[in-house]
């Protein structure tokens, strides 16, 4: 099969980061709103869970109006540009901090207006983002390099923000207060709505997709679910991404609050997840070292057993070792490298169901598969959002007052470690024991119905021989 020019890959994959900057943003909207503007965890947390949940609804939908578009730009670009360009402008909004009391009607309103409007704007190019990796190629080969180089790009835009976001904020805004921070947060929305216009805008000029359906069917939203439902390997997959991100988004949304105040030195905050950065990206990078001798699923399973090894040893260096920093940071690495490994194989786990999807049902469609990816990861991150917001709550979290922060009760850093570790533990059982129990779709599975897919296409344009 003809190769994805490496140009194009590159391209293609600093869209990536610019994306993924961009949500790295609304990973940290939780502490910004709690922790620095004071509004309660309680309504923060059901807030964006509902929020999240809306939004995951949306993406199917999405997914099936991406699959019925045909422009001269073909199906992904047109809504790529569309959706970048409203979501840089309300990121900005969403950091504004209009002068409304915290816990007031007006804040409310303001913050889940906003905070609903930056979820659907997000959905508009991140689904046609990712629906663009099996149309750049048929090749599992091709199709896992685009991914490993594109997850490299995502991780070090995610990690850049979600690491530096405290430093960066009070270098921008000029001092260590909350205020300063808030303000500073403001410029650095700012900063990266640029980087990532500029970012999408050079992806929509110069890569195009050659892997085009013959058929030009409209999918009516009926159809659209059927083929969700139908396409069991996809449901597995789909089940397993849910929970690897829910994992994921528990660890990095509980990790501010838990290095802040349980182990009493905000400063860590940025080593510890740089660290994770460093480690998921070289996780990426050694997916195909570790293809050339394990299988996929041998590959899923090593990277689930090193993150729950890894969450295990820090629950138990909490509780019996005080948070001994430096294992924080060595058992750390063993989860973060672990969901490096696993985040290039979930992608190229959901390519596969393009093909096994158009066998088994007769009808294609990338949009449709990468729906249910963000859709997941949306609803992983409201769901985990929700986990975080309420059980704050629960474990009577004391919110900022001014630009003081309250300390906080041993009972409440007893909650954060449950969450931050046990959490997490309980998800990855429950993943390991599904993906090895239902799916099916392995690496000869995959070649024999490209094949067939093949033999298929050649009937339907020569006709049976007579």
């Amino acid at each position: 099969m003809e190769q994805t020019k490496l140009s194009n890959k590159l391209i293609f994959a600093f869209g990536g980061l610019g994306k993924d900057a961009m949500f790295a943003m609304s990973t940290i909207m939780s502490f910004y709103f709690i922790d620095l503007i004071g509004i309660s965890p309680l309504f923060i947390g059901i807030m964006m869970m509902a929020v999240r949940v809306w939004d995951a609804i949306n993406d199917p939908i999405m997914g099936g109006i991406v699959s019925n578009t045909h422009t001269r730009m073909g199906k992904f670009r047109p809504w790529i540009l569309i959706g970048t360009t409203l979501n840089a402008i309300i990121l900005v909004l969403v950091f504004l901090n209009p002068p409304f009391l915290p816990n007031s009607l007006q804040m409310f309103i303001y913050i889940t207006f906003f905070y609903t409007l930056w979820g659907m704007s997000y959905t508009l190019m991140d689904i046609p983002f990712w629906s663009m990796i099996p149309a750049l190629s048929q090749s599992q080969k091709e199709r896992e390099s685009i991914t490993v180089l594109t997850r490299l790009f995502t991780s070090i835009g995610y990690f850049i923000i979600a690491a530096g976001f405290l430093d960066i904020a009070k270098f921008l805004g000029g001092g260590e207060t909350t205020t300063a921070q808030i303000q500073g947060l403001f410029y650095l929305s700012i900063g990266v709505s640029i980087v990532f216009f500029l970012s999408e805008l050079l992806l929509v000029f110069k890569v195009k997709e050659k892997v085009v359906p013959k058929t030009e069917n409209k999918i009516s939203l009926k159809r659209m679910f059927e083929l969700i439902r139908k396409n069991d390997q996809l449901s597995v997959v789909m089940v397993v991404v849910l929970i690897a991100n829910f994992v994921l988004y528990i660890t990095s949304g509980m990790a501010i609050y838990f290095i802040t105040y349980d182990i009493g030195n905000e400063d860590l905050f940025f080593v510890f997840i740089a660290l994770g950065g460093i480690l998921q990206v070289i996780g990426s990078l050694a997916f195909p070292l570790f293809r050339k001798f394990l299988t996929r699923r041998r590959i899923f399973n090593a990277s689930i057993g090193l993150q729950m090894l890894g969450f295990f040893a820090l629950f138990l260096n909490a509780f019996i070792l005080g948070n001994f920093v430096p294992l924080v940071f060595g058992l750390g690495a063993l989860v973060f490298f672990g969901q490096g490994l696993q985040m290039v194989l979930q992608t190229v786990l959901l390519s596969d169901t393009v093909e096994y999807g158009e066998f088994k049902l007769h009808e294609r469609s990338e949009a449709l598969a990468f729906s249910v990816q963000t859709f997941i990861v949306k609803l992983a991150m409201g769901l985990s959002l929700g986990v975080i917001g309420v059980g704050l709550f629960i474990f009577n979290f004391q919110e900022a007052i001014g630009d003081v922060r309250q300390p906080q009760a041993d009972s409440t850093l007893v909650g954060m470690r449950i969450m931050m570790f046990i959490l997490p533990i309980l998800g990855l059982m429950l993943s390991l024991f599904i993906f090895n129990k239902k799916h099916t779709l392995n690496e000869d599975e995959y070649a024999s119905i490209v094949n067939a897919l093949k033999e298929r296409d050649t009937y339907a344009k020569d006709g049976p021989e007579l």
